[in-house]
């Protein structure tokens, strides 16, 4: 096993296809989120759907970029 560091670069907005990403929030804060193309409430683009597992209940975030890995 290797224990080598990733590196990542924030970029700004939200990604085009929906799926799961490591989300920079407006608090500043990472976490794992889910990312629609069609986000709730519909008339707000930069909201993301985050779970939270111990609670198993979802909530939604304002989203300021996401984590892209470097090669």
């Amino acid at each position: 096993m290797s224990n080598k560091i990733k590196k990542f670069e924030v970029i700004e907005g939200l990604p085009e296809e929906h799926g799961t990403y490591l989300l920079l929030l407006e608090d500043g804060s990472i976490k794992e989120g889910y990312f629609s193309s069609f986000p709730i409430p519909y008339h707000q683009k930069d909201i993301v759907r985050i779970a939270d597992c111990e609670s198993e209940d979802f909530y939604y975030k304002k989203c300021v970029g996401w984590l892209k890995p470097i090669e």
